[in-house]
């Protein structure tokens, strides 16, 4: 593992339809859906940018010429971060099926920002030093949720007084913390055997990354912490709505 505290590569899986988001999503893949002024996963590349990242890798399959047309014609914004496509011939078996796409490009710890994962935030720095310093395989980000139906349809977390996770949830009926996770973590590149060994989950016969998370949790090397800023995961109209309405309350009172 690398010693020097850094993260130097990324991941963005951004390969789904996102057929939650109805008619948009004919329209455009999720990742270039506008926030304001700017498409969501722009605001993804600056989160990568500013946290120091060298190297990022997207992954696409959805409409994936739009999102490569976007990123190339933009690429001078996000200074000297190395962008680099992973094209995907079929559709993914889920999240965590995608992220095992990189793998042969992978050989040390590394971020991942999902495609769908709106996020304000000065910087994942108390992410990193908690990876390095627990020498984590897993390390997620996370915020404490005040609506219920949201932690219903996302992911809930039980952490200890280290920060371990020690129960994690997807799509809780009834959420036992109001921990919810997020779309941004660090992995170690031994995330990989573990994705490898993560059964499909039914319904929708996809590999989910909680499934993963839990069982690197289980040898105890899965951790979270709170970032500083808000977060929404778009999956629904009602989301994008909530992040443009986030966006320009931080915006008006000069937070951004």
């Amino acid at each position: 593992m690398v010693s020097n505290g850094k993260i130097k590569v990324a991941v963005i899986p951004a390969a789904g339809q996102g057929k939650r988001m109805g008619y948009l999503s004919f329209i455009l893949p999720k990742p270039l859906l506008p926030i304001y002024d700017k498409p969501l996963i722009h605001y993804i590349l600056e989160n990568v940018r500013k946290n120091g990242i060298e190297e990022v890798y997207i992954i696409v399959f959805y409409k994936k010429e739009k999102i490569i047309e976007y990123i190339n014609a933009f690429k001078n914004d996000f200074g000297a971060t190395a962008i680099k496509f992973i094209e995907l011939e079929q559709p993914s078996k889920g999240i965590a099926h995608t992220i095992l796409f990189a793998e042969r490009f992978i050989s040390e710890p590394f971020m991942v920002i999902l495609g769908d994962d709106f996020t304000i935030t000065p910087s994942f720095d108390n992410l990193i030093k908690l990876f390095f310093k627990n020498n984590a395989i897993a390390v997620e980000g996370a915020v404490k949720e005040k609506s219920m139906e949201v932690l219903k349809s996302t992911c809930c977390l039980k952490l200890d007084k280290n920060k371990r996770i020690i129960e994690i949830i997807e799509k809780p009926e009834f959420p036992i913390t109001n921990i919810r996770g997020i779309g941004v973590y660090i992995f170690s590149p031994e995330i990989f055997d573990y994705i490898k060994q993560t059964p499909i989950s039914p319904p929708r016969n996809e590999i989910e990354i909680t499934n993963t998370i839990r069982l690197v949790a289980k040898k105890g090397k899965a951790y979270a912490d709170f970032i500083h800023g808000i977060n929404i995961n778009i999956n629904t109209p009602e989301d994008l709505l909530n992040a443009w309405i986030y966006y320009k309350e931080f915006k008006n009172k000069n937070i951004l």
